[in-house]
């Protein structure tokens, strides 16, 4: 396996684990409202709190990547 292929693979895991981590997050620090049909809903993120997060994560990667 080449360089190339290897470093995609290891990013795009790391990247799929930190989305998972993510939902969590947003998960346990949201209430979870059931409504009479049993179904559950959670109130979803404004767009500019994910704005937010989208400008402040590709802050991130520009640091890592030098």
């Amino acid at each position: 396996m080449n360089l190339r292929t290897r470093t995609l693979l290891i990013s795009g895991l790391i990247g799929a684990a930190l989305g998972a981590l993510a939902g969590w997050l947003y998960l346990n620090s949201h209430p979870v409202e059931v409504d009479e049909e049993g179904e559950e809903h959670i109130e979803m993120p404004s767009a500019t709190s994910a704005l937010k997060l989208g400008v402040s994560m590709l802050g991130v990667m520009r640091q890592l990547t030098g």
